[in-house]
């Protein structure tokens, strides 16, 4: 084999590990996954079409995990069959897909192991935010958690409060007002800000 040959066998070789190592995919069903809110009661997916009307615009997602603080622009497409959200950086680079659809979770990355980054928990908060307030209950509540919801906060009808609490300790809190949205998980202490884009 000539020395050329080889330069390219080679290259192509590195091309191939470089791809293989920037870029992360997982694909699971959702009930194989639990989503743990406590170290002992978990709950799966709604299904897509528990949503009660289609997103599909850009967020504005701001996050933090104990010291750790990120954040970007995000495209959420929901529907009766799918739930997607597309994750960039701020010069408009794709880092993230996770998509929901057809009783299966896919997540791929350039940046993040989605093997650690478990996509159906993302999923999860995104429902709590944003799914209706029947559905989730009915859901959190047959596994033995409490979850309510207060309606126009400061006299604002598209704002609302929602608790996820057991026993009394509230684990998770969801407020809404104008275009913003804040999630607490107090028990994971994580939290995420988002701005809504023209619904």
């Amino acid at each position: 084999m000539s020395f050329a040959r080889k330069i390219l066998v080679l290259a192509g070789c590195m091309l191939c590990v470089a791809c293989l190592v920037s870029c992360h995919r997982a694909l699971v069903t959702p009930d194989s996954n639990p989503v743990y809110y406590t170290d002992s009661k978990y709950v799966h997916l709604l299904p897509t079409k528990a949503v009660s009307g289609p997103i599909d615009g850009a967020q504005r997602f701001e996050g933090t995990f104990g010291k750790t603080s990120f954040s970007g622009q995000v495209w959420v497409l929901a529907n009766d069959t799918i739930l997607s959200i597309t994750f960039f950086n701020d010069f408009g680079t794709t880092v993230a897909e996770l998509t929901y659809a057809k009783d299966s979770v896919s997540f791929a990355s350039s940046v993040l192991d989605v093997e650690k980054v478990k996509a159906e928990y993302i999923l999860a908060d995104y429902q709590a935010c944003f799914y209706p307030f029947a559905a989730l209950k009915e859901n959190f509540e047959k596994s033995g958690f409490e979850f309510r919801e207060q309606l126009n906060l400061a006299g604002d009808s598209n704002s609302f409060e929602r608790v996820l609490s057991e026993n009394g300790n509230e684990i998770l809190r969801i407020t809404r007002k104008a275009n913003e949205i804040d999630l607490v998980n107090k028990l994971r202490h994580y939290k995420y800000h988002i701005t809504l884009g023209n619904e």
